[in-house]
C-alpha cells in the first residue's frame, strides 16, 4: 500500500464527512464547468438553435460527471482510483471544428465515440508504444495541440472574422484584455485558492465588463431570463455520422488525450504516494481506459470530446483533499446541475472576447507544458531535425490551406489540421532519426581481484558514461547499484572462469549493462516476471523474497548462455 503523504487532509482511499465532500466535490464542477465554453464554440459553429446548444451544454454536464465516477473507480480493469476528473478537453476542439464545417453536428459525435474507444484501445498497448512516443514526440504533441488551440483562441480574441465597425472592435479587445489579464496576473501573483482559480474569476471579470460594454447581446440576456430554473436535457438533435476523411484527425486527438491522462495519473500517483518512485502502470491503464471510454459516452450523449486536467488534480493536491469519493460527489452534482437550463443559457451568453481569452490563457500551458517534456532530455542533432522540421510543417497547414486543399484526397485525410501534420511529420521523423542512435562502451574487470577494485572500476565508467550520455542521475545510480550486486553474486558464486566484460549501452529509451563471462550462468529473479493471474498461495511470497534478497532489481533482465559462455543483459528503463 502506498504511504500517505503527511500533506494530505483526505487520502485517496479515506472519506471525509458528507457535508466536506459535497463542498469538495462543487469546486470540482465549478471549475469543470469553466470548459462547457468548448461546447459553446463548437455549436454557435455549427449554427444551431439556442435550444439545442443549452441541452448540449447540459448533456456535457452529464458526460463529464459520468467520466468523473469512472476514473475514481479503483476495482477492475477501469479506472484509475485517483479523483482525476475530466473536463471538455480542447484537445478535441480543432477536429470537432473540422467536423462541424465537413458534416455537422452528428459527424462531431460519431467521429467523438470512434476517438474514445480508440484511446480505450490504447491502454491495451501502452507498454509497447514507448519506442513510437518517447517524450520527444509526447512533448511535441503538447505543444502542438496548444499551438493549434492558441491560434483558434487568438482569432476569437483579436475578433479576426467580425466587420462590425471600430467601436465594437476597441471594446472587444478590451474585454479580452482584462480578462486574459485577470487570469495571467491572478496565476503570475495570486496565492493559495485564489491563483487556482484564475480562470474562473477571469472569466467571471471579462463577463461582467462585457455585459457593461454591451458586448452581451440583448438576445442572449433573454434567452437566460426565459430559460426555465429547471428541466430535463433532451437528446433530439443527437445524431450520429462517420466520415473516414475525419478519422486521422479524430484519431490524433484521442492519442494526445491518452497521453495526457498517463501524465495525469501519474502525477495522482505521486501526490498520493510518499514513496513513489515510479509509475504503477495498471492504474495508468485503467485511467487511459476509463477516460476513453468517458470520452466514447459523451460523444453519445451528444458531446464534443473530453479528457482528464491536470489542473483538477492541482486543486486536489492544494486543497489537501484527493479521496476518490469526492469522484463520485461530482458524478452526483454534475447531474443535478444538468438540470438547469438557465445555467446553460449563461455559458451561451459568453461573448468570442472572453471565450477566446480563455482559450489563449489554457493553450499557453500547454505549449509551455510540451516544451518542458521535451527539454527534460538532452537535445542533440537528431531531435533538434525531429522538432523543427515537424513544427515547420505543422505551421505551414495553417499557412497555406489552398496549397493542402489541393493535395489528391487519399493524402488529405492524413493532413485535415496542423495536429495531423506535425504529428504525423514528428513521428516518423522520430523513427527514421532512431535508427543508429544507440551509444556504447564497456570495460572489463578481473574478478580474481579484490572486490573494492572492481566496484570502483564499474562505478568511474558508470559515472562517465552517464555525464557524457546526459543519463538522469537516479537511473545511473540504480544502474551501478544493480551492476554491482549482479556482479558480486557472481564473484562470491565462483561462476566465472576468467574476467568478466561490461558492455553498457543506451538509446533514448532504455539503458542496457551487458555482463558477458565464461564460466556458469547466473541466474536471476525476475521481479517482474510474476503474473497477477498466478498470485496464489506462496508464489509470490517466494518470488518476492528471493528478489529482495539478491537485491538485484533492473526494469528487465535476459540471461542465456552458449556452451560456457555466459550473458546477463540487465535492462533500466529511462
Amino acid at each position: 500500500m502506498p504511504r500517505r503523504p503527511d500533506t494530505l487532509i483526505y487520502a485517496v482511499a479515506e472519506y471525509p464527512p458528507l457535508g466536506t465532500t459535497l463542498f469538495l466535490g462543487l469546486q470540482q464542477v465549478a471549475l469543470m464547468a469553466i470548459y462547457l465554453v468548448m461546447v459553446v464554440i463548437v455549436v454557435r459553429h455549427a449554427g444551431a438553435p439556442a435550444e439545442v446548444a443549452q441541452s448540449a451544454v447540459s448533456l456535457g454536464l452529464i458526460a463529464m460527471g459520468i467520466s468523473a465516477g469512472l476514473q475514481a473507480v479503483w476495482k477492475g480493469p477501469i479506472g484509475s482510483g485517483y479523483l482525476a476528473p475530466p473536463v471538455i478537453s480542447a484537445i478535441y476542439l480543432s477536429p470537432s471544428l473540422l467536423a462541424v464545417k465537413a458534416g455537422g453536428l452528428p459527424l462531431v459525435f460519431g467521429m467523438t465515440i470512434l476517438a474514445g474507444l480508440f484511446e480505450a484501445l490504447l491502454s491495451r498497448l501502452l507498454p509497447r508504444l514507448r519506442l513510437v512516443f518517447p517524450p520527444l514526440v509526447c512533448g511535441f504533441i503538447v505543444a502542438a495541440v496548444g499551438i493549434e488551440l492558441g491560434l483558434i483562441g487568438v482569432s476569437q480574441l483579436l475578433d479576426v472574422s467580425s466587420h462590425e465597425g471600430i467601436a465594437r472592435f476597441h471594446r472587444h479587445v478590451g474585454v479580452a484584455a482584462l480578462t486574459l489579464g485577470t487570469m495571467v496576473a491572478l496565476a503570475v501573483w495570486g496565492w493559495g485558492t485564489i491563483r487556482l482559480l484564475c480562470s474562473l474569476i477571469g472569466v467571471l471579470a471579462g463577463f461582467a465588463a462585457a455585459a457593461l460594454t454591451g458586448l452581451v447581446s440583448p438576445k442572449a440576456v433573454d434567452h437566460v431570463l426565459a430559460a426555465p430554473a429547471l428541466a430535463l436535457p433532451h437528446l433530439a438533435h443527437v445524431g450520429y455520422a462517420v466520415d473516414f476523411a475525419m478519422i486521422v484527425p479524430f484519431l490524433l486527438a484521442g492519442l494526445a488525450a491518452g497521453l495526457r491522462t498517463v501524465g495525469v495519473v501519474t502525477t495522482c500517483q505521486r501526490i498520493n504516494d510518499a514513496d513513489w518512485k515510479r509509475p504503477d502502470l495498471r492504474t495508468i491503464q485503467g485511467g487511459v481506459l476509463a477516460d476513453g471510454l468517458g470520452c466514447a459516452i459523451g460523444g453519445g450523449l451528444g458531446v464534443i470530446g473530453m479528457g482528464s486536467a491536470p489542473s483538477l488534480v492541482g486543486v486536489s493536491q492544494a486543497s489537501g483533499a484527493t479521496s476518490r469519493v469526492i469522484g463520485f460527489a461530482v458524478t452526483a452534482l454534475c447531474a443535478a446541475l444538468a438540470c438547469s437550463p438557465k445555467l446553460a443559457a449563461v455559458f451561451l451568453a459568453l461573448p468570442a472576447s472572453v471565450v477566446g481569452a480563455g482559450l489563449v490563457f489554457t493553450a499557453s500551458f500547454m505549449v509551455a507544458g510540451g516544451i518542458q517534456i521535451i527539454a527534460s532530455r538532452e537535445l542533440d542533432v537528431r531531435k533538434t531535425f525531429v522538432i523543427g522540421v515537424a513544427l515547420l510543417l505543422g505551421l505551414s497547414r495553417a499557412m497555406f490551406p489552398d496549397y493542402y486543399a489541393s493535395l489528391p484526397h487519399g493524402v488529405q485525410t492524413l493532413t485535415g489540421s496542423l495536429l495531423s501534420v506535425a504529428m504525423l511529420s514528428a513521428i516518423v521523423l522520430n523513427l527514421v532519426f532512431h535508427l543508429g542512435s544507440r551509444r556504447s562502451t564497456g570495460l572489463v574487470l578481473e574478478v580474481a581481484g579484490r572486490r573494492e577494485a572492481t566496484d570502483a572500476a564499474l562505478a568511474e565508467v558508470i559515472a562517465r558514461t552517464a555525464k557524457s550520455w546526459k543519463l538522469a542521475p537516479e537511473v545511473a545510480a540504480r544502474a551501478r547499484d544493480v551492476t554491482e550486486g549482479a556482479v558480486h553474486l557472481i564473484q562470491d558464486g565462483r561462476l566465472a572462469d576468467g574476467p568478466i566484460t561490461v558492455r553498457i549501452s543506451a538509446d533514448e529509451l532504455t539503458l542496457e549493462v551487458v555482463l558477458e563471462y565464461r564460466g556458469d550462468l547466473l541466474n536471476l529473479p525476475g521481479p517482474r516476471s510474476v503474473s497477477e493471474d498466478n498470485l496464489i498461495e506462496e508464489q509470490p511470497f517466494v518470488k518476492g523474497l528471493a528478489g529482495f534478497l539478491v537485491g538485484v532489481y533492473p526494469d528487465r533482465v535476459r540471461t542465456s548462455a552458449d556452451e560456457d559462455r555466459c550473458r546477463v543483459a540487465l535492462a533500466f528503463d529511462l
